[in-house]
């Protein structure tokens, strides 16, 4: 199955219509479609054509149950099964200095990861602590470890992430995940159920 999974849209409303163009199975979304929500409506009527195959977290500037008002596939603490994929993810990130919409301890996210059980293909706004998908360029890590210790535990095929825009386009192996971040511009692959 074609997959294309991108992040980090930020009402680019442009790049989003680039993303939707092109021809996929299924749409993946690692969050922050919009800067604090607003903009929302405008995300989903150009997605519209791809919703139903469509599977989101929301970034840390997005609530998920403000997704689900537009949504179906929102797979924030939960996972879904496509086609024999079985998907699933955590959206928000761990605190920032911003002071964000959706930000969380790691309690939170080991909590919420623990019952998520296995996925073929996991999506988490924030990438796993102490990979290069984590570090910002003044050299912070922005990274979650309870996502790492996810990706770790049950080696999902795929490993979606955002949030640190300037690593867009970086893959990295973790085990036998290949964990990627797709950034604005949307990354393809392709998966077998």
């Amino acid at each position: 199955m074609r997959v294309i999974a991108f992040s980090d849209i930020h009402n680019d409303w442009h790049a989003l219509r680039s993303i939707v163009r092109q021809e996929s199975d299924i749409y993946i979304c690692a969050g922050d479609l919009t800067y604090s929500e607003r903009g929302l409506e405008t995300a989903a009527e150009i997605l519209l054509p791809v919703r139903e195959v469509l599977f989101i977290v929301p970034g840390n500037n997005e609530l998920p149950d403000h997704l689900r008002e537009y949504f179906p596939h929102v797979v924030h603490g939960q996972a879904q099964t496509y086609r024999g994929l079985r998907i699933g993810g955590i959206g928000g990130s761990p605190r920032t200095p911003w002071n964000t919409l959706f930000e969380w301890d790691e309690d939170y996210a080991y909590t919420i990861l623990r019952k998520l059980g296995e996925t073929d293909i996991f999506v988490a706004h924030a990438p796993p602590k102490g990979t290069k998908l984590a570090r910002t360029l003044s050299g912070d890590d922005a990274g979650s470890e309870a996502v790492r210790w996810y990706i770790e535990e049950y080696q999902p095929e795929y490993a979606i992430v955002g949030h640190v825009h300037e690593r867009a386009g970086i893959t990295e192996k973790i085990g036998d995940t290949t964990v990627l971040n797709p950034g604005i511009r949307g990354m393809v692959f392709e998966i077998s159920p």
